[in-house]
């Protein structure tokens, strides 16, 4: 651990440096790749500045900064200036370590206990030397958390002038549609409503399942004995597969879609820090006039609705939902990704019995 007290001009330091850009959006990679060679500028203007890890190992890529636990390559450097590997973090900014101000404070102190310094190049803060290094940091961090937030209403903005401008979401794994046009299409830019260039096109098989669902239940046929029809005429859904759940079609037979409509604003960010979102209820949803050809009637569509509010209204059985853990470690866990862990059936012992362990939810969804 180097001596900060007697360090001088020319005392050696083992410095590597941190990186970060928040998307995988071409122009922030391309600001990525530059980031890289500035940091390979800095090295060679520093003579007593000696490298300890390569320049990418601690490169985090499309990732947020308001959060250091969603950030592989920042948490590996912490675990690694713990193991005294390096004197000193190179930086460029303070925005690019954090973005929120109490995880800025609570790394650099933690870096500070294992005797390692953090350089913030542009804002000219060295952490240890600097006897004001902390103030600065809190005021710059402070600074950078708002630019969060102004982003974060910035987002919000656009999404509104997009949901005004009649702008559809959605990448077409919808049944019934396959998405033809993005807004970036020449043909459909200002276009946005012009049922000559729609973005989503009708599938024609596809189609004849919707309406064989809405008509089904239309005409007094439950979810369950909807799903026995569709499988037993050989109806596939969206993966090609003749497999159906009941939950699948109850939420399909709500989706405005199928009458030429889209609903926006279902979710929200709660907590710009977090990135919390929680699910709207249904009055705060808003109902966009689609481009696009219907597959329902809107009769049908309404009815449809009528019918199930009446049942749910007049329900009185028992409400199954998602179950509440009651595994101590599942409760707790967290991936460095943010997701949560699931208990998984690894393997037999020879006596029978399940081994189990816990893996990610984003991995074993997604890979």
């Amino acid at each position: 651990m180097i001596n900060w007290d007697k360090v001088t001009e020319n005392t050696i330091k083992k410095i590597v440096f941190y990186g970060r850009v928040s998307t995988q959006h071409e122009a922030q990679l391309m600001a990525f790749e530059n980031q890289q060679e500035w940091y390979n500028q800095e090295l060679e203007k520093h003579t007593d500045w000696e490298l300890a890890a390569p320049i990418e190992t601690y490169l985090d890529k499309g990732i947020t900064g308001t959060q250091a636990k969603k950030r592989p390559g920042f948490l590996k450097m912490i675990e690694d200036a713990e193991r005294g590997k390096f004197d000193m973090v190179v930086t460029r900014e303070v925005s690019r370590f954090a973005r929120n101000t109490v995880d800025a404070l609570d790394y650099v102190r933690k870096l500070k206990r294992c005797g390692v310094q953090v350089y913030f190049v542009h804002d000219n803060i060295k952490t240890i030397e600097d006897n004001d290094g902390e103030l600065r940091l809190s005021i710059m961090a402070t600074l950078a958390q708002d630019e969060s937030r102004k982003i974060s209403e910035r987002v919000k903005a656009g999404q509104k002038i997009a949901r005004d401008e009649g702008v559809l979401y959605g990448n077409g794994n919808i049944l019934g549609y396959n998405r033809i046009r993005t807004r970036r299409d020449s043909d459909k830019k200002n276009n946005i409503g012009d049922k000559n260039t729609p973005t989503f096109v009708k599938d024609p098989d596809q189609a004849v399942t919707v309406q064989m669902m809405f008509n089904l239940y239309k005409n007094g046929y439950g979810l369950k004995k909807i799903k026995n029809e569709l499988v037993k005429a050989g109806r596939k859904n969206t993966q090609g597969e003749v497999k159906w759940h009941q939950s699948t079609i109850s939420h399909m037979l709500e989706n405005p879609m199928y009458i030429g409509k889209q609903y926006q604003m279902q979710s929200s960010v709660q907590d710009f820090v977090e990135h919390t979102i929680v699910k709207n209820d249904k009055s705060q949803f808003v109902l966009i006039e689609g481009d696009f050809e219907p597959i329902i009637d809107e009769e049908t569509f309404w009815e449809v609705q009528r019918i199930k509010k009446s049942k749910l209204n007049n329900f009185e059985g028992k409400i199954y939902g998602l179950k509440v853990s009651n595994d101590r470690w599942q409760r707790k866990l967290e991936c460095v990704c943010g997701s949560r862990f699931q208990v998984e059936n690894w393997r037999k012992n020879k006596d029978g019995n399940d081994i189990q362990g816990y893996v990610c939810r984003h991995k074993r969804v997604y890979g």
